[in-house]
């Protein structure tokens, strides 16, 4: 596949912005990005931290945290670019701003969109729904939009009452996308149901590097023991109570667990006191966010893998894990069954079923063959069909196919209140 993005004389045949990011970026949008780049696709990343990086451009989209005066010199400043520089843009971007109630929504609204004005890609892909719907406008310009569906920003978010603009923003994204990229079966069923048209969707699951992550060359042997581990931000939606219920139950059967949490988030203060109410500081250990290489030496030295969420796409965690030989006790949530079969790589329970979860780590517990012929179907499904490089390969063909084509936002009323959508910064992980 190197070289399909470039010409004769190696320049790239194809540009592409990866916009809406935090930098550094979720490990998996890493992978991809870099894989693309490996192909020969010229990058560009939009953020409001600067990567610092040379294998691609970096496009400042500013945040609203700043003092008030640097707000507003700098959208003095961008105001004044388009001016000279993409008054067509421009044009097309304030009839929409025009429509956004209130004022100072409507700063915020030109601080979001003027970045994107006078530069043009051959496709601008947002891998997050709840940025792709704030930036509604851009829709209207020449590149071609590509956007990402993942696990609840289609699955929940849309249903909270309390979000009624971002569900019809939504919406208007899919109508107005050139083409959608949906994690799973799963989330591509939940998103039809929101209005999408199946025509325009392309099912890319995540995928990992089986060379990177891989068995430890040596683990501690302790037959006796079952070391659990769980990755991933400390929110609701990844059912941390459950999982912690447990655990409970298998420590009280006799089984000396240990259980490590990875990750941080705004629900950490609550798990910590469910740690302290089932009495499981002798058990659990909450090990905060760690730095990749620090995440997967851990998972490495793990027993068995555990995911309590109650909706997911398909967990990168999870595919980090089996790709590191470890079975897998999953709920049954999302896209989960499309990549753990219930019995084979491990064990797929019912969504808030804390008894069901730890019948399945009680089998894994009492039985370390079990473990061992769980983990290694674990890997083998990963190299069979969650490989990196064939997931940049799926992506490249879907750049392809979306080359040219584009759908106007002319007739999508902009009724999505820019100050009230959620920002880059909080994207519901996956």
């Amino acid at each position: 596949m190197i070289g399909l993005f470039l010409t004769s004389d190696l320049r790239p045949l194809m540009r592409l912005l990866i916009t809406g990011l935090n930098w550094p970026p979720e490990t998996f949008l890493r992978r991809l990005i870099d894989g693309l780049i490996n192909e020969g696709v010229e990058v560009t990343v939009g953020s409001a931290q600067n990567p610092d990086e040379p294998q691609f451009t970096w496009l400042p989209t500013p945040s609203w945290d700043a003092p008030l005066p640097a707000r507003l010199a700098r959208l003095f400043w961008m105001m004044m670019r388009a001016q000279v520089a993409a008054r067509s843009d421009l044009k097309l971007l304030k009839a929409h701003v025009e429509k956004v109630p209130g004022a100072a929504a409507r700063l915020r609204a030109w601080n979001q969109l003027l970045p994107y004005a006078g530069r043009h890609w051959d496709i601008i892909y947002f891998p997050w729904n709840s940025v792709a719907v704030s930036h509604l406008p851009i829709y209207d310009l020449p590149s071609p939009i590509l956007l990402s569906c993942r696990g609840t920003q289609v699955s929940v978010a849309p249903h909270n009452p309390g979000r009624a603009e971002f569900g019809l923003g939504l919406r208007g994204t899919f109508q107005c996308a050139a083409a959608v990229h949906c994690v799973s079966e799963a989330t591509l069923k939940d998103a039809c149901q929101l209005g999408l048209d199946p025509a325009k969707v392309r099912v890319i699951r995540p995928a990992v590097d089986p060379e990177q992550f891989r068995p430890a060359s040596s683990r501690p042997n302790a037959n006796d023991d079952l070391r659990v581990v769980t990755v991933g931000r400390l929110i609701w939606v990844k059912g941390h109570e459950w999982a912690l219920q447990a655990i409970r139950t298998v420590a009280d059967q006799g089984v000396n667990v240990r259980f490590q949490i990875i990750g941080d988030g705004p629900d950490r203060q609550r798990v910590l006191y469910t740690i302290a109410d089932l009495g499981l500081e002798d058990r659990v250990q909450w090990l905060g966010k760690l730095p990749p290489p620090e995440v997967l030496a851990q998972v490495q030295q793990a027993d068995a893998f555990l995911l309590s969420s109650l909706s997911e796409g398909i967990s990168n965690a999870v595919l980090e894990a089996m790709a590191c030989g470890l079975p897998v006790v999953t709920t049954d949530c999302g896209g989960m069954r499309e990549a753990v079969t219930d019995g084979v790589e491990g064990f797929v329970v019912p969504v808030r079923d804390a008894q069901a979860m730890s019948a399945a780590l009680l089998k894994l517990a009492a039985d370390p063959g079990l473990r061992q012929r769980m983990g290694h179907a674990a890997r083998a499904r990963i190299v069979r069909d969650f490989v990196l490089k064939r997931q940049v390969e799926q992506w490249l063909a879907l750049f392809q196919s979306v080359l040219g084509r584009q759908t106007s936002v002319d007739m999508i009323p902009l009724s999505v209140n820019q100050a009230e959508v959620e920002p880059a910064s909080s994207p519901v992980v996956q």
